[in-house]
């Protein structure tokens, strides 16, 4: 191989490192600042005042049993969480995380899934667990699955060495105004789950689901 040739092929090979290596670090800050706004609007615009958390009670309660699926479910807690006092799983969608209290600084969208400062406890007879985490493709993306979720798919909640087991019963979008209508049956306890929705950057998608057994 001749020198200019050589020099030429080194050229090329040191223009493609630079390349990959300017492109992984571009987008390497997208994602950080995607999930740095993505932040902003959930603890501004959600979780710092319960108020701008509307919930409305709906009597209209759809049946699903022939969407219904029966997965059999055992929880097992992660060694390493000595942080968290319980855990969210969708087995469906192949979700295993813990959460936090709610005033621990670790209770954030940035290091976890965020419980809202307007939810409940699972342990509170008719109230609703309200979580909130990114979507996307982060490190940090725990609901980027989420979209795959259909009605009658299980919930379960670990707390306070109980399983709670909810079924979604309804899926909807919300404009992102700042305030997220969660619509449920106050009569019923619930689980709420909260992302930015997958194909439309302009709204945010709502997932509850309602207790059917304790275990």
């Amino acid at each position: 191989m001749s020198r200019n040739l050589k020099i030429t092929f080194s050229f090329i090979i040191l223009i493609i490192g630079i390349y990959i290596f300017c492109s992984e670090y571009f987008n390497s800050k997208k994602i950080a600042v995607y999930d740095y706004m993505n932040e902003l609007y959930y603890n501004e615009s959600v979780t710092s005042d319960t108020d701008k958390v509307s919930l409305v009670e709906t009597d209209i309660i759809e049946n699903n049993e022939e969407g219904s699926k029966n997965t059999s479910y055992s929880f097992k807690e992660d060694k390493d969480s000595s942080i968290y006092i319980g855990y969210l799983s969708i087995p469906n969608i192949n979700l295993k995380k813990g959460f936090t209290e709610k005033n621990s600084k670790y209770n954030t969208i940035s290091k976890n899934i965020q419980i809202l400062d307007a939810s409940d406890y699972p342990d509170k007879a008719n109230g609703n667990v309200i979580f909130a985490a990114h979507s996307g493709n982060s490190s940090i993306s725990y609901f980027n699955k989420l979209h795959l979720l259909e009605k009658g798919d299980k919930v379960y909640i670990t707390y306070n060495n109980i399983n709670y087991i909810y079924e979604i019963t309804n899926i909807y979008e919300v404009e992102k105004t700042g305030k997220v209508e969660i619509k449920r049956n106050k009569n019923k306890s619930s689980v709420t789950l909260i992302t930015c929705t997958r194909t439309n950057k302009n709204t945010q998608t709502v997932y509850i689901g309602e207790l059917i057994s304790e275990e």
